[in-house]
């Protein structure tokens, strides 16, 4: 790219000025609310960057590998970030759950601190507003000596007073507007971290169910096996006893009974050509599917519950959104009505300097009188 630079400097020289090569410092924010305001926003920003970076980890179902290796420390990863794993067991998942929960929740009480500060601001500066304008004593009087309107009343505000009220509602509008953002911006931080909590526990289940599906095939098949190994010598038996004339026909209306009689003899069959390990062996299996499907439902629960309470805060934080939306709609009209108003007195100002006032000439009258009478009664 070519450099036009001197043809720049040039141009610059025939207008006799030239450019402040000098290095500018930034100004610092000596606003305190927006010092908190800028802290609170990068907490957020820092937590939903987070979120969305751990999200692949997060909703990953493969296994972990079997070789570990050792990965190096980043020098500037913040010690109160969680660090990144590629996988994810379900206790850290837990722990990220935790801890964003409650970044979310501490984040939210900062931002009710912060308009919570600002309120109390706009109260003290309304009070002392109505105090210093109740001490003005004869200010109502000096105005209208000094070219005021007539009949403007008691409660009408001077120019000075309209200005003063119109910057302030802009300082107002402009913080709520801060807040307003600020809670907007947690919600999407809340929103990103419900998602993947939803997601999260629709693969649960769904697995829940596949390894329930496997696990029923799995014994379906060993139950047929068992029975057709079973068969012989389970039919022999019956011929044996003499209850192998025993048909279909002769059910009649006991017919539930009498299949699960038949499944129980069944079972207890089994059970006498089973050895005392095999049994073991399968109560054993039962058990540990049975804590396996408790663990899993433990973890759907306690997503579930992470997520209500997500969506309490959400709903909390759209509450709050509705209401400062309607507050700074409010307070922009308010500006507006003002800045009409400060226009207005602009005009009256300088209507009154241009005209002599009723009050000026009944002053000047009075004055004048008053000398005149001095005057004569010192001649007389």
């Amino acid at each position: 790219m070519t450099d036009i630079g001197p043809a720049f400097n040039e141009v610059l020289k025939k207008y006799d000025t030239h450019i402040d090569t000098s290095r500018r410092k930034r100004s610092k924010t000596t606003d305190e609310f927006l010092k908190e305001a800028y802290t609170i926003n990068t907490h957020i920003s820092s937590l939903t960057h987070y979120l969305r970076t751990i999200r692949q980890s997060y909703l990953s179902t493969s296994k972990p590998p079997h070789r570990h290796h050792l990965s190096r420390t980043n020098s500037l990863q913040s010690p109160t970030t969680p660090k990144i794993h590629h996988h994810l067991t379900d206790a850290q998942r837990d722990d990220i759950d935790a801890h964003s929960k409650q970044n979310l929740r501490n984040l939210n009480a900062a931002i009710r601190q912060l308009a919570d500060a600002e309120q109390l601001r706009q109260d003290t500066i309304r009070q002392v507003a109505q105090s210093k304008r109740a001490r003005q004593g004869l200010g109502a009087l000096g105005r209208w000596v000094a070219g005021g309107v007539l009949g403007g009343g008691r409660d009408k505000k001077s120019p000075e007073e309209e200005v003063e009220e119109a910057r302030q509602n802009t300082i107002k509008m402009h913080r709520e507007s801060v807040v307003w953002y600020l809670r907007r911006k947690l919600e999407e931080a809340g929103e990103v971290q419900r998602g993947m909590m939803e997601v999260r526990l629709e693969r649960e289940v769904e697995r829940s169910r596949s390894v329930l599906y496997k696990t029923r095939g799995s014994m379906a098949a060993s139950g047929s096996s068992m029975q057709g190994v079973e068969s012989p010598m389970t039919g022999g038996g019956m011929n044996g006893y003499g209850d192998g004339g025993v048909g279909t026909g002769g059910w009649g209306g006991g017919r539930g009974g009498k299949a699960a009689q038949m499944e129980e003899e069944d079972r207890r069959e089994i059970e006498r050509q089973l050895s005392p390990e095999q049994l073991q062996l399968f109560a054993q299996e039962n058990d540990e599917m049975l804590k396996m499907y408790e663990d899993q439902l433990d973890q759907i629960r306690t997503a579930e519950r992470s997520m209500i309470e997500i969506s309490e805060l959400q709903t909390t934080l759209a509450a709050n959104l509705d209401v400062q939306s309607a507050q700074i709609d409010q307070l922009a009209a308010d500006s507006f009505n003002t800045r009409e108003n400060v226009g207005g007195g602009n005009k009256e100002l300088k209507k009154a300097a241009e005209r002599k006032s009723t009050a000026r000439m009944v002053f000047f009258a009075s004055c004048g009188l008053s000398l005149f009478l001095i005057g004569w009664d010192l001649l007389i």
